[in-house]
């Protein structure tokens, strides 16, 4: 038991030392917190966050998709059971790591805490 939780400081330390993570990548990562998804659907579920006008295009997520990968957030996956794609052997889809997972989960509650302290800033300036 003693080992695990110094196993888990460890791994904690680690995933706080690779944040803040670049909007780009948290948005990647956040596309994929539900599950595996292939290129296009993470590009269509990033770009929905923005309808005026979108975050990437193919090119951009493609290269940010590799890096992630290289980094092990990422990797490719087989689709998930009864999904209508997963017979075409031309999707390539990608799912978090555990590593990705708990980069994202950190980089998500370092968000929640910041946005958190701007709403005390606004209080204390009086606004709403």
């Amino acid at each position: 038991m003693r080992k695990r939780r110094e196993l888990e400081s460890r791994e904690a330390a680690r995933v706080d030392e690779l944040l803040p993570v670049r909007p780009a990548a948290f948005a990647l990562l956040a596309a994929l917190a539900e599950g595996p998804r292939p290129g296009f659907e993470i590009l269509e579920r990033v770009n929905e966050v923005v309808p005026s006008r979108p975050l990437f295009g193919p090119g951009t997520l493609y290269r940010l998709m590799r890096e992630l990968r290289q980094a092990k957030w990422i990797e490719r996956t087989t689709a998930p059971e009864g999904d209508e794609g997963a017979s075409d052997e031309r999707r390539q889809y990608h799912g978090l790591t555990k590593l990705g997972g708990r980069v994202l989960a950190a980089e998500s509650a370092r968000l929640r805490r910041t946005l958190v302290m701007v709403g005390r800033l606004g209080e204390s300036q009086g606004t709403p």
